[in-house]
C-alpha cells in the first residue's frame, strides 16, 4: 500500500491534535468554529483514506475483479492493498459505523420527550442541567440541582443553557462526538471544542446578569458538583473544565490578533491537507464514466 494514500490522514489528524493542545481560553466563539472546522476535516480525511484501503481491498477480490472486468473505468483505486490492510480497513468501517450510531442514539436520548417545551425539570436528586436540542430546544434540569442553587446562580444557569440553544451549540458538538467516534484520538481536541461552547454560554449569562463576572464564576464553580451523563452531543451546565472556566471568566476578556493568524492557517492547513486525500484524476474518470462522455 502506497505511503501517499495515508499521508493525508495522518498529517490532518496531527494538525487537529496540536490545535486540541493550544490554549483558546481569550477565544472561545473562534476555538469553537476553527476546532469544529479542524476535526471535521481530520474526520472525514481519515474516513476517506479506510474507505479507499477498503475500497482497493475489496476490488482486488474475485467479485471485485469481475466488475472490473465489465467496466474498468470504476477501478479508481490503483494502490496496492494487502489482505491484512484491507481487513483492518473494513473492520474499522463496522466499528465507525457502531460508535456514529451511538452517538446519534445518545443524541436523541438526550432530547426525549422534549419536543415542543422550553424547560422539562427531571424529577431526581441528582443534579443535572443540559440544553436540549429540537425546535424550539429545551432547557432539561433536575429539581435536585434547582435546591441547590440560589436565585442568582438559577439565573446563570438558565441563561448558560439558553445561550446553548439560541448558539446552536449542539451542532458543533455533535460534529466533535462524530468525529471522534471515527478518530478517537481527536478527543482532546473535541474536549477543547466542548470548553469553547461551555465558554461562549458563559459569556452570555455574563452579559444577562450585567456584567458580573463574579457571580457567573461562583455559579460555574458551584457546577463543579453536577454530574450528567449527557457530556457528549449536548451542551451541559457542568461540562468543559470547571477551573479553566472560572479562571477564564475572572480574568480581564482580551483578544489576540496573533490567534487569529494562528487560526487561519491552521484551517488552511487542514482544508488543503484534506483535499489532497481526493485525488482530482480519480473523480473525473467517475463522472466521465457516469455521464457516459
Amino acid at each position: 500500500m502506497s505511503l501517499s494514500l495515508v499521508m493525508p490522514g495522518i498529517a490532518v489528524v496531527l494538525l487537529a491534535v496540536i490545535a486540541g493542545r493550544a490554549r483558546w481560553s481569550d477565544a472561545p466563539a473562534m476555538a469553537m468554529r476553527v476546532l469544529t472546522v479542524v476535526v471535521a476535516f481530520a474526520s472525514a480525511t481519515v474516513l476517506l483514506v479506510i474507505l479507499a484501503v477498503a475500497a482497493g481491498f475489496v476490488a482486488r477480490s474475485s467479485v471485485g475483479l469481475a466488475v472490473l472486468q465489465r467496466c474498468p473505468r470504476l477501478g479508481l483505486v490503483h494502490h496496492q492493498v494487502g489482505a491484512i490492510e484491507g481487513t483492518m480497513a473494513l473492520v474499522a468501517l463496522v466499528v465507525i459505523c457502531f460508535r456514529v450510531v451511538h452517538v446519534v442514539r445518545l443524541r436523541r436520548w438526550a432530547a426525549q420527550g422534549t419536543k415542543g417545551q422550553h424547560l422539562k425539570v427531571l424529577r431526581t436528586e441528582e443534579p443535572i442541567a443540559y440544553a436540549a436540542p429540537g425546535k424550539p430546544g429545551c432547557v432539561v434540569v433536575s429539581r435536585g440541582l434547582l435546591q441547590e442553587l440560589s436565585s442568582d446562580e438559577r439565573r446563570v444557569m438558565f441563561a448558560h443553557e439558553r445561550a446553548h440553544l439560541s448558539q446552536n451549540h449542539h451542532r458543533y458538538l455533535l460534529v466533535g462526538a462524530i468525529a471522534t467516534a471515527n478518530v478517537p484520538v481527536l478527543s482532546r481536541a473535541v474536549e477543547q471544542l466542548r470548553l469553547a461552547t461551555e465558554r461562549c454560554a458563559d459569556e452570555a449569562a455574563v452579559q444577562v446578569m450585567g456584567g458580573d463576572r463574579e457571580v457567573v464564576a461562583v455559579s460555574i464553580g458551584r457546577a463543579a458538583l453536577a454530574t450528567t451523563a449527557f457530556g457528549g452531543p449536548v451542551g451541559a451546565f457542568g461540562g468543559g473544565s470547571i477551573p479553566l472556566r472560572v479562571q477564564a471568566l475572572l480574568e480581564e476578556p482580551r483578544t489576540s490578533p496573533v490567534r487569529k493568524m494562528v487560526a487561519i492557517a491552521i484551517l488552511v492547513g487542514a482544508g488543503v491537507t484534506t483535499a489532497s486525500s481526493v485525488q482530482v484524476h480519480h473523480l473525473y474518470e467517475l463522472v466521465a464514466h457516469v455521464c457516459g462522455v
